[in-house]
């Protein structure tokens, strides 16, 4: 089963506190020769990326940095682990732990079109607490979003991040590691999905977000994923 592993920074971080990407590629390398490495890349700065929402049929556009924000993904991995307790055991040799956090969150239904192709962005699903979908409407949307991508030539994967089984987050305190279950009572939204979607630029990315059924009842972060090859 596929596995996300969310590369959380503290934005209260003391300044000089990071790991490096050559020492994150070391860990997907090692993950990559056991066959557990599945995908992933960091992304390029808050600083760069969006918030996307649409109300009353109007966009709404935020360039970050995101001020209301105490946390901000760095990156992500996909890894493949035959349980939760794998994923967190994998998750604990991630480097990122020693200097932020490493959410780890179930992907069941992972779907990956092909290979991305030139630039490609992050759409992050942000879920307010009180979000509901009883009648399945606002899933039915979604799917029909995907095919719309796809037509397109837009789709390169998504996938969904479900609260079953939760999640964990797992951080250095005190020098040691902590690992705390979900769900996270100190975060307002959580991430309930993302896309990786082909975009020209930024703009290209932002109109998409837009155009998400998503961005209607939730928020949409809008991040590019950098390329970076192994070390």
């Amino acid at each position: 089963m596929d596995w996300m592993l969310l590369i959380v920074n503290r934005k209260d971080a003391p300044p000089g506190e990071s790991v490096g990407i050559a020492e994150m590629n070391q860990w997907a390398a090692e993950l990559g020769r056991q066959g557990k490495m599945r995908g992933g890349a960091p992304l390029h700065p808050e600083l760069a990326g969006a918030r996307v929402l649409v109300r009353s049929g109007r966009a709404s556009v935020s360039d970050g940095p995101f001020a209301e924000a105490k946390e901000v993904v760095g990156g992500y991995a996909v890894i493949d682990a035959a349980n939760r307790a794998e994923a967190i055991e994998l998750a604990k040799r991630c480097p990122a732990v020693h200097a932020g956090i490493v959410e780890v969150r179930p992907l069941p239904d992972r779907d990956v079109a092909a290979p991305a192709q030139g630039t490609t962005y992050m759409l992050l699903l942000h879920m307010p607490p009180d979000l509901s979908d009883e009648d399945g409407a606002k899933y039915r949307e979604m799917v029909a979003f995907d095919e719309v991508l796809r037509r397109e030539g837009r789709y390169v994967e998504s996938a969904q991040l479900p609260l079953e089984p939760p999640g964990a987050r797992i951080e250095t305190r005190g020098g040691k590691l902590a690992v705390s279950d979900g769900p996270f009572a100190e975060s307002k939204e959580v991430a309930g999905g993302y896309y990786i979607v082909s975009a020209d630029d930024r703009a290209t990315a932002i109109a998409l977000a837009a155009r998400c059924p998503h961005a209607r009842w939730g928020a949409i972060e809008v991040r590019e994923v950098m390329k970076v090859g192994p070390s």
